[in-house]
């Protein structure tokens, strides 16, 4: 299962990242998988509980860096992960339907001013005192 999530903004950032090349590129995406763990987390903690095999199967997957973007994917690896995430009404003694997706939709909210911060404080261990 893989669960997109479109930023607004994203477009203005790249390019205004762009200027500054590769590194640039690699930071946002190091900053974006930072991000997505965090999420990850929180939805392992909403993941039913059976086995626990499906709260073990949630993986971020390493960046995908393009010429404009950065892509992570959160996943969960069992075949009935859909099934657990999707249907709502069963009653879950741990956890809920949608921990993934709610994870996501409240990462939402201020994720540009995270992944700024994200973005700055690798600048700032990469170039020091040059970056305000």
């Amino acid at each position: 299962m893989t669960v997109n999530l479109d930023w607004d903004g994203v477009d203005k950032f790249a390019k205004a990242l762009g200027a500054l090349g590769k590194v640039a590129s690699t930071d946002m995406a190091g900053g974006l998988f930072e991000e997505a763990e965090m999420i990850m987390g929180q939805s392992k903690r909403d993941t039913p509980v059976d086995t626990g095999r499906l709260r073990s199967s949630g993986t971020v997957q390493p960046p995908k860096i393009r010429a404009t973007s950065a892509e992570v994917a959160l996943t969960y690896g069992t075949d009935y992960a859909v099934y657990v995430h999707e249907i709502r009404g069963l009653n879950h003694p741990v956890g809920k339907a949608k921990f993934l997706e709610d994870a996501i939709n409240r990462a939402a909210r201020g994720i540009d001013r995270r992944l700024g911060l994200r973005v700055k404080r690798r600048w700032k261990m990469r170039w020091g005192n040059a970056v305000r």
